[in-house]
């Protein structure tokens, strides 16, 4: 899913009219905000941080209910064998796919270790000197 198309649904979840009510309620500049739609991006740890009711795999694939309770309710309610087994297989499915997300920016948290130590190794060689 389009993430400008996630960040207007975002806005009218919670009712706002304008772009900069959104942005206000997440503390984030209306530039900001304007980058990610025009990015077609967004930062999806910050958005979970201020909308604790968003469906993390929602904000990660695009797949899904928004809203957790909408999933949790949609599958306790549910009686037919079949639709839940393809439920679970979806369900699975958006798991895999956070772990591969999950894994991806540990990688990247470490490379950025790595990056930091060599530059703070550097600094100290070139202050040295």
């Amino acid at each position: 899913m389009d993430k400008s198309k996630m960040l207007d649904e975002i806005k009218m979840h919670y009712g706002f009219k304008r772009d900069a009510e959104l942005a206000d309620f997440l503390e984030i500049t209306r530039q900001t905000l304007s980058n990610w739609k025009s990015r077609n991006s967004f930062d999806a740890e910050l958005l979970y941080s201020k909308c604790t009711e968003l469906n993390p795999a929602w904000l990660l694939t695009g797949d899904g209910p928004m809203l957790q309770k909408d999933s949790t309710n949609s599958i306790i309610k549910e009686t037919d064998p079949e639709v839940l087994r393809d439920k679970l297989v979806n369900l699975q499915n958006q798991l895999d796919a956070l772990e591969k997300a999950n894994n991806a920016l540990e990688d990247a948290n470490e490379s950025l270790k790595e990056t930091k130590s060599i530059l703070q190794k550097r600094i100290t060689e070139l202050e040295g000197n």
